[in-house]
Parts: structure tokens; C-alpha cells; sequence
């Protein structure tokens, strides 16, 4: 996977005003709630319908047909103001940036990541939602993820890291994007984990 710059995007971004700034918080907001809605609802809907119904396949063609308009709105906004931080309108609409990426496509992932990094850099964005991104998409294409933000379950039921790209150097790039140590981690989850950090 390789995510480049877009030129596209970088120098020729606008500079919303205060009232702007509250008109795309209120926008993101309401994004973000049409984007969990139905998110939300899926599961009752399983229940009643069967997971692999008529009415499920109807039920998440529903869901893709949004996540495209969304997707629309979304591009148009970072276009042309870049990646919003929680500085600018908040911590929830900056975090419905992140929900909304999360179901875009590959190709708008990859392009606008770098501008959520730019942001995670400023400490405008929250770190931890860069690396499920960038790990996700890597854990997803079957590579190894880099910042060891993804976990699953091996056969027994344990919780266990997805494979970690050169996991003593995890710390490193933790680091490199103002994100804590994997140990506290790795805790929280149940995990024990053993492998020396180092820096070089």
C-alpha cells in the first residue's frame, strides 16, 4: 500500500471564518448520525430477518447507497478546507471525519490519510484514529499492520495482536505520530506483551 501527497489538495485550501466553522460542525454532526444510524440497527434487524435474508441484502445495499453519498459530501469538504481538527469544530464532528473515511473506498482512504496524518501531527486530530485507519487497511490487504492498533481472537478465545510490521520498532512509530506505548495497550486488551522496544 503506498499513500502519496495529492497535489491536488495541498496550497490551495480555504480558510473558513467562525460561522463557517460552526456550518460544517453542524453538517459533520449530521453526517456522522446518517452514518451510524443504520450501523446501529443491524443487528436487530439480523435478528429479525436472518443475516443472510432478502431483507438484510436490501438492508446493506441501503447502507452502501449512503456511505456513497456521504462519501460525495465528504471529498467536497476536504477539498476545500482540508482535515478539520477538534480545534475547529470539535471533537465529535472531527471524529465523524474519521467514521466517515473509515467507509469510503480504498482510493479515498489512501488519498486523504495524509491529510488526517497532517492533522494528527498538529495534535488537531486524535492519533489512535489514524492508526486504525492505516492499520485496517493494511490488516485488510493482509500485511502487516505497523502501529498494532487491531486485535482478534486465536482459537481459544485469547486475544491476540494482528502480525506487527518489525514489532520492536512499534514504540518508534507509535511515537512518530503522538500515540502512547503499545504495553498500556496491549493491557487494556488482555494481552501480555514481551518484545524489547527499541529506536534504531
Amino acid at each position: 500500500m503506498i499513500i502519496i501527497f495529492s497535489s491536488s489538495i495541498y496550497g490551495q485550501l480555504e480558510q473558513p471564518n467562525e460561522k463557517k466553522l460552526d456550518s460544517l460542525k453542524t453538517k459533520l454532526e449530521t453526517l456522522f448520525m446518517e452514518d451510524q444510524l443504520f450501523r446501529r440497527l443491524y443487528q436487530d434487524a439480523e435478528k429479525k430477518f436472518g443475516k443472510d435474508s432478502d431483507e438484510m441484502e436490501y438492508f446493506w445495499k441501503v447502507v452502501e447507497e449512503q456511505d456513497k453519498r456521504i462519501e460525495i459530501e465528504f471529498i467536497k469538504m476536504l477539498e476545500k478546507y482540508g482535515w478539520l481538527g477538534s480545534n475547529q469544530v470539535g471533537r465529535l464532528a472531527n471524529g465523524a471525519l474519521f467514521s466517515i473515511i473509515q467507509h469510503s473506498s480504498i482510493e479515498t482512504k489512501e488519498k486523504y490519510a495524509p491529510l488526517m496524518k497532517e492533522s494528527v501531527l498538529r495534535k488537531e486530530s486524535q492519533p489512535m484514529h489514524y492508526a486504525r485507519l492505516i492499520d485496517r487497511m493494511l490488516v485488510n490487504n493482509k500485511k502487516p499492520q505497523i502501529y498494532g492498533s487491531q486485535t482478534t481472537n486465536d482459537k481459544n478465545g485469547n486475544a491476540i495482536f494482528f502480525e506487527i510490521e518489525k514489532p520492536e520498532f512499534v514504540n518508534k512509530r507509535r511515537k512518530e505520530i503522538n500515540l502512547a506505548g503499545i504495553e498500556s495497550f496491549a493491557k487494556e486488551r488482555g494481552i501480555e506483551w514481551s518484545i524489547t522496544q527499541k529506536e534504531k
